[in-house]
């Protein structure tokens, strides 16, 4: 938690998951979308100048163009992890006045160092989904809206039919059939 501090975020407690949103699991793919999937992209190379600053204003900006959170408004969902060795879950948190998503997070939770990213947040109602990833030479912040792609519609069929579902573990099959059939 206090990585997550770090980074500007707090826990919301009392949040609930209401059914029908995309599983963290199928939104693993999402950097496989291409812009025909409706995919808006901000791309840096990793030596630019003021990289932190600029990768942080990239983010906020999709972010709230895209529909992640309003100003007055800055709470969204984060596909956490607590253990490596779990699959992800969402979880609620609220963007504080000051944050670092790109240096101090991405050095945390949000990523394997400074101006290294590898997240992905939803907003609260599903229907905006703004993930980060690190390339070679680049860093990449994108923003989608989950249900009309195309990617990954087909990699939640794959999950759906339970094929990703082992024994001793909750199914991931279930909440990839609601958000196909609510989608």
């Amino acid at each position: 938690m206090e990585s997550l501090a770090a980074a500007g975020l707090r826990i919301v407690d009392g949040w609930t998951e209401p059914d029908g949103l995309v599983p963290p699991v199928v939104t693993g793919q999402a950097a496989s979308c291409p812009a025909s999937d409706g995919r808006v992209e901000a791309m840096l190379d990793v030596l630019a100048p003021r990289l932190r600053e600029r990768a942080n204003a990239d983010w906020y900006r999709l972010a709230v163009e895209g529909g992640l959170f309003s100003e007055t408004d800055r709470r969204f969902l984060l596909a956490w992890a607590p253990e490596e060795s779990e699959w992800a879950r969402w979880i609620c948190v609220e963007l504080q006045s000051e944050w670092d998503i790109m240096g101090a997070g991405a050095a945390g939770p949000l990523g394997s160092a400074a101006c290294r990213p590898e997240f992905r947040m939803l907003s609260l109602d599903g229907n905006v989904l703004l993930f980060a990833t690190t390339w070679e030479h680049d860093i990449s912040t994108s923003v989608l809206k989950p249900h009309r792609s195309r990617v990954l519609r087909e990699w939640a069929e794959v999950v759906a039919d339970g094929s990703m579902d082992y024994p001793d573990e909750p199914p991931l099959s279930p909440a990839a059939r609601r958000w196909l059939d609510t989608h």
